[in-house]
């Protein structure tokens, strides 16, 4: 089976999961589904950070980061990121050596709050009025702009993008992803109850934040010499799946909340 039948088929794996999990199944089920994404997500993180050669507290960040998701239906989410910092620096009292103590620290925070309180916000979005549709739209657009700049840079890449971060992208296909993006964003005014104008602005912002998302995470990866994050076949890792969302999901339910107004049910 060649690497596109592969990414092709666990693909379609992941849509089935996400469709059902989104709008048949109780809301426990989509709270188990962002959790798994998460923890796996996450234990990716830790793993890059450890090729890299710095201290993790797989444990520590893990049990907060799973914690995490619980919180998102309170306003109690930036409470999670102080307790992991006062848990690990408890932790590393009883280490004889300081020695690397910054950035065992940070980066095992950062990991919850990149990986953990960024991808959680599904659950607040799935709150809103509508907000089932509006966790598909958002995963929709992301996801159909990251086919999209796969597809379009295997046949027309010429230019590089930014190649010391990720050899592979083109400017060819960060433009079909934006293309994409903004596309499937105004085809949602079918199901949607948002005015074209708001579609397009969300679309092109979600365009250009999915495609920061994913170089961050290239950056990310270099840094540590990974090709991929994890060994899902034709994906690489479920950090691989997410990094497009990390950024935009956040951004979606700020400007649902902030500039249309919407208000949790």
């Amino acid at each position: 089976m060649n690497q596109l039948v592969k990414r092709l088929a666990v693909s379609a794996a992941f849509v089935s999961v996400a469709c059902v999990a989104i709008f048949c199944g109780p809301q426990w089920v989509f709270f188990l589904v962002v959790e798994a994404f998460i923890l796996v997500g996450l234990n990716e993180f830790f793993s890059l950070a450890e090729q890299k050669g710095l201290i993790v507290h797989r444990g520590v960040g893990l049990f907060f980061g799973g914690l995490l998701p619980f919180t998102s239906y309170f306003s109690l989410q930036p409470t999670i990121p102080l307790m992991a910092c006062v848990a690990l620096f408890i932790f590393l009292f009883n280490r004889r050596s300081p020695d690397r103590t910054i950035t065992s620290v940070a980066v095992s925070v950062f990991g919850i709050v990149y990986v953990a309180w960024f991808f959680a916000y599904l659950l607040k979005i799935k709150t809103l009025p509508e907000g089932a549709w509006w966790v598909f739209y958002t995963i929709l657009i992301v996801k159909g702009g990251d086919a999209a700049a796969y597809f379009v840079g295997k046949k027309f890449g010429r230019t590089k993008l930014l190649e010391h971060v990720s050899p592979k992208k083109s400017l060819e296909g960060a433009v079909g992803q934006m293309v994409a993006t903004i596309s499937l964003s105004l085809l949602s005014v079918f199901y949607l109850h948002v005015s074209l104008f708001h579609l397009f602005v969300l679309g092109t912002l979600v365009g250009l934040l999915a495609l920061l998302g994913d170089l961050a995470e290239s950056l990310i990866k270099r840094d540590a010499g990974a090709k991929d994050s994890g060994h899902i076949p034709g994906l690489g890792g479920m950090l691989d799946v997410m990094d497009s969302l990390l950024f935009t999901v956040p951004f979606v339910y700020f400007y649902l909340t902030v500039i249309l107004g919407l208000e949790r049910l």
